[in-house]
């Protein structure tokens, strides 16, 4: 029996909680999100991140259910496919928006360039561009999805379309996540 979809955005919201709670605990408000405009956005790119990863693994569950053919919540696919496909939309945003103070004038950039380019190069350029790519490959799964909705359970390469297509967006997401991490724990912003 698969989970409802009331069961899966429990989970999410309750992670999320968590997570909220133990930072919000541990840590002091101008540590958590900083005073300046570019914590404020970085801390609501690096929350969208984290829900559009929680919110995706359990999409991609359901993608790979769909693909084996033995899916039976596709309701719940259909509402986390268009969730993903709308966070990576803030996600991209607010990352396109931090993007303009890493490449100004005493900007991480400006630190990664001259102690360490390579982690600009691999770290950062490599990030941003791979993390563009979620928008389009979830764009394409949700509009399959949405387009034939159960009738794709009968036609096997219209599954797998949608199905690899969503999993190559989640993977995309998951190295941005990772190395957006990184770059974190290297230059914080401030």
């Amino acid at each position: 029996m698969e989970p409802s979809l009331a069961t899966l955005l429990l989970l999410i919201v309750g992670a999320v909680a968590v997570v909220g709670l133990v930072a919000a605990i541990t840590a002091p408000p101008s540590i958590l999100v900083g005073e300046s405009q570019w914590e404020v956005i970085s801390a609501f790119h690096g929350m969208g991140a984290t829900v559009f990863l929680l919110g995706s693994t359990i999409a991609v569950y359901l993608s790979w259910r769909l693909y084996t053919g033995q899916l039976g919540a596709f309701k719940d696919l259909k509402w986390l496919t268009a969730f993903s496909t709308f966070m990576a939309g803030v996600t991209v945003a607010f990352g396109n928006w931090i993007y303009i103070w890493y490449r100004g004038p005493g900007g991480p950039r400006a630190f990664f360039l001259a102690n360490m380019p390579e982690v600009h190069q691999v770290f950062f350029e490599f990030k941003e561009f791979i993390a563009l790519f979620t928008l389009p490959t979830m764009v394409a799964s949700t509009f399959l999805i949405w387009k034939y909705g159960p009738a794709l359970k009968g036609n096997p390469e219209l599954r797998a379309a949608a199905s690899i297509t969503f999993l190559l967006g989640w993977a995309f997401l998951l190295l941005a996540y990772i190395l957006g991490a990184a770059i974190t724990k290297l230059n914080e912003v401030g």
